[in-house]
């Protein structure tokens, strides 16, 4: 029975250190890409999906600004090269939504451009993917999505199907900052809305973006003032205006937690 005992264990253990190697040689037989967080977040599991999508939106910019850029990191797997190593990337189109259009809402990804600027230096393994969002008069309206992928090729087969891609949400009107998350709205600023971002605009003269919010909610003392603020102000515009309480644009009354 002892012999039998220490067999199973040992297939067990031979079983175990097969996945391990398999799990190695997975990210490590070539060269892979994928994209992932911000640098001094790459080791914290639970910041690896952060930054798949970004809101943008040119509402803040003044109306000569007709571009900008949208920064995304990216990591090369299975260790460092000698010399650089471009790399492709490809717009998906999404279903049920505004897709964005290359050469109407962003430069094309294998624009030369930008698509000088898609390269993993030579001795490193990470990079900034810049994609360059146009203003588009139609983003006045509308919001645009646009998705966009890793794409195999001579330099760089694929990584984690999770990390492969990102998506921008572009638009020129007020949005969403993705500092206001559900954190954010279940116990500070509530659900968003486009009256209420406006009214937190004015009521404050800060403009709420995604720096600004980022800013604030790192600093907890600073984050009761300004939601104390705010609370005061609603109830202030609420007295001033009986009967007609703010309500956001479609008819829900405006709240703070």
């Amino acid at each position: 029975m002892k012999k039998l005992k220490y067999f199973v264990v040992a297939l067990a253990l031979i079983s175990l250190a097969s996945c391990k190697e398999d799990d190695y040689y997975l990210f490590n037989d070539t060269a892979r890409l994928q994209f992932g967080p911000d640098i001094s977040r790459i080791y914290q599991t639970s910041f690896n999906l952060a930054d798949t999508l970004k809101p943008f939106t040119f509402y803040y910019e003044n109306p000569d600004v007709k571009q900008d850029t949208v920064f995304f990191d990216i990591y090369a797997i299975g260790g460092v090269s000698s010399k650089d190593r471009s790399f492709t990337l490809e717009q998906v189109q999404v279903q049920g939504v505004n897709n964005a259009v290359a050469g109407t809402h962003y430069v094309a990804f294998n624009d030369p451009l930008v698509s000088k600027n898609y390269v993993i230096k030579a001795g490193q393994v990470h990079s900034f993917v810049p994609v360059v969002v146009l203003r588009d008069a139609s983003l006045k309206n509308s919001n645009v999505v646009l998705k966009f992928n890793v794409v195999a090729d001579k330099n760089f087969q694929l990584g984690e199907a999770n990390n492969l891609w990102r998506k921008i949400d572009l638009t020129d009107r007020l949005s969403q900052p993705a500092a206001w998350n559900a954190s954010a709205s279940q116990y500070y600023f509530g659900k968003y809305s486009i009256v209420k971002h406006r009214f937190m605009i004015e009521s404050t003269s800060q403009k709420w973006d995604q720096e600004f919010i980022s800013f604030v909610m790192a600093d907890y003392a600073l984050l009761q003032y300004y939601t104390g603020t705010l609370k005061t102000a609603l109830v202030n515009y609420n007295n001033a205006h009986p009967g007609n309480m703010l309500k956001d644009e479609v008819g829900d009354l405006v709240v703070f937690p």
